[in-house]
């Protein structure tokens, strides 16, 4: 499987009334870990991923997010234990891919995830926002990085 990992660790602050992490603070779990992957290189692995999504100038490459799809398996407790979301491009187009993703309950003995989620992403001109191809590079340090698409139950 080609999935790049990044380990997230649960905030207190992320538990709702019911004693379990909200489901908002999955979506900013599911950020954190595309801004290490595509812009910092900052998880388990180099993917060679970062700096192709973005421009460093006013005008430069943006990403931009156009849709997320996220499913709910099971409930998270809050721990100390990190979890480990996997992802991966399940799909690419010319301008847009989409990011796949497993989040990995840490504090489960085997392997438990409690979310399956697919991020749609379109890179754009930074002044016109207008879809841009993603360049040769890009789609080369994406390939390693290809896996099935996630299933998700409700699709």
């Amino acid at each position: 499987m080609a999935r790049a990992k990044v380990d997230i660790q649960l905030r207190w602050g992320d538990e709702d009334a019911y004693g379990h992490i909200n489901n908002v603070a999955f979506l900013r779990y599911l950020e954190e870990a595309r801004v290490r992957i595509l812009w910092s290189g900052s998880g388990h692995e180099k993917t060679g991923m970062e700096g192709h999504f973005r421009g460093d100038t006013p005008g430069g490459l943006k990403t931009l997010v156009v849709d997320h799809r996220i499913e709910y398996l099971q409930v998270l407790e809050y721990s100390e234990n990190s979890i480990t979301i996997e992802l991966w491009v399940g799909k690419l187009g010319g301008s847009s891919m989409e990011v796949h993703y497993e989040i990995v309950d840490g504090a489960s003995a085997e392997r438990r995830v409690v979310v399956r989620a697919v991020t749609t992403m379109v890179v754009v001109d930074g002044e016109t926002l207008r879809p841009q191809r993603l360049s040769e590079a890009a789609r080369a340090s994406i390939e390693p990085w290809r896996d099935e698409p996630v299933k998700l139950r409700h699709r």
